[in-house]
């Protein structure tokens, strides 16, 4: 008798952790699923916002109007990585993670009210710029808190599968954007689609941040954090901790190097590529939005793959070979890219898809890795922020212009191989942290 119910017990005990662990990987990785779908719906519909509260007589000109305010909200993100930073190591990781997204589901419910430049003039495009400030102020502190708060919980051994959830939410979270905005280009009429239909997207973003709210009212505070309230006391001046501290300034360097080259790959290949083969190799609106969508997904799938293979393989190796194989196959690909045949592009997206989602997990580790508990909120944060503002999200601006200045649709090749060397030299300099715990 006694031995059936130890093995209840024990059987009730597993089930438990199962639960918790399921909890706790969901409640911090699904708010990164709402917070990336509503930051980056906005670029799929660029073609559809332009002329509606960008209006000129040049195209291009109001294409890259808008981009500009794309651009704003990211020099907004190393801001809220700073704010969520501060409350994420002064007053915990859930609580920072609970209140980015609030500040995400409110501006992104009034952009999708609204009016346009017709209705109300300057004021349209001024009330936008401020909601996309908002917006960016907001992701600045999701998905890092996000990994933070994974790695914190997660087991030694399986840290970097852990990790790899957010990047793997944030992929769904784009891909389900890029679908939303294939099916709202699809299922409207013209005059729909400029009139209201538009619209649908951003409100339903709302309230899947209310949603992912409802799940991460009870997760419970990471045990890094619990152990530095009890022995050493919260830091109040994180920042200052990061300007006085050699290490944690050097982690915060090395982090801006890496996440620019994260920023910019990511934007060229998933954010400004429906946009390229849109207006730069006339493949239509729907063509390219499933190309996105069909990469989206395979990119999903793969981030979790390499995740858990970089629990097994040195994180600097994964990171050197994958940089320096974009680096020499980069130019062929992005000529394969603007051939305008379908299933060259296909084949370029693949392979590239393949080569970054072998990057992303092992990035991600080896940047938070780089802190100490006292300042990992706010270190990874400041320094994946500013290298995400700064660099990537000025790309889609900057590769438009690059075009239209060079006329030379190769150009962007150029780009992305300037920050595949960067990532790549950055990397190098990482230490090697896999199978240890993280520094307190």
């Amino acid at each position: 008798m006694r031995k059936a119910e130890a093995c209840y017990d024990a059987k009730m005990k597993t089930s438990i952790n199962y639960k918790k662990t399921a909890h706790i990987i969901l409640g911090g990785a699904i708010g990164n699923l709402a917070i990336w779908y509503n930051f980056l719906l906005y670029g799929y519909l660029a073609f559809v916002i332009s002329p509606l509260f960008f209006p000129t007589q040049n195209k291009c000109l109001s294409l890259m109007l808008t981009f500009t305010v794309f651009s704003l909200s990211f020099f907004a993100r190393p801001f809220g990585g700073i704010l969520f930073g501060w409350i994420g190591d002064h007053y915990g990781r859930q609580r920072a993670l609970f209140f980015s997204l609030i500040l995400m589901a409110i501006p992104t419910f009034f952009i999708g009210c609204l009016p346009t430049y017709h209705h109300i003039g300057i004021a349209s495009p001024t009330l936008l710029c401020i909601f996309r400030t908002l917006q960016g102020l907001s992701a600045g502190g999701e998905d890092t808190g996000a990994a933070i708060y994974l790695a914190e919980h997660a087991p030694t051994k399986r840290r970097t599968l852990w990790v790899s959830t957010v990047p793997a939410t944030a992929a769904i979270g784009i891909l389900i954007s890029s679908a939303a905005a294939l099916w709202i280009v699809n299922h409207f009429t013209h005059t729909q689609l400029f009139s209201w239909g538009w619209r649908v997207g951003f409100w339903s973003g709302a309230l899947l941040c209310l949603v992912s709210l409802s799940l991460r009212l009870k997760l419970p505070e990471t045990p890094y954090f619990q152990k530095i309230q009890i022995e050493a006391g919260t830091n109040r001046f994180p920042v200052l901790f990061l300007i006085k501290d050699p290490q944690a300034l050097r982690g915060c360097l090395l982090v801006f190097c890496l996440a620019s080259a994260w920023g910019v790959l990511y934007q060229i290949l998933f954010i400004w590529m429906p946009t390229y083969l849109m207006h730069a190799q006339q493949v239509s609106n729907t063509t390219a939005l499933q190309i996105n969508t069909f990469f989206m997904l395979c990119f999903t799938g793969l981030i979790l793959v390499f995740g858990y293979i970089a629990d097994y393989i040195s994180r600097r190796l994964l990171l050197t070979l994958t940089c320096s194989t974009l680096l020499i196959f980069a130019y062929p690909l992005f000529i394969l890219l603007a051939s305008g045949s379908l299933w060259q592009i296909y084949f370029a997206m693949g392979v590239l898809t393949l080569l970054f989602s072998i990057f992303i997990p092992a990035a991600f580790v080896c940047m938070l890795e780089a802190f100490k508990t006292q300042a990992r909120y706010t270190g990874l944060s400041l320094g994946f922020n500013l290298g995400l503002a700064i660099f990537g999200g000025t790309s889609p601006l900057i590769l438009t212009g690059l075009i239209h200045l060079t006329h030379n649709m190769l150009s962007p090749a150029l780009y992305f191989m300037l920050f595949v060397a960067v990532g790549l030299f950055s990397a190098l300099l990482f230490h090697n942290q896999r199978g240890k715990r993280l520094s307190s």
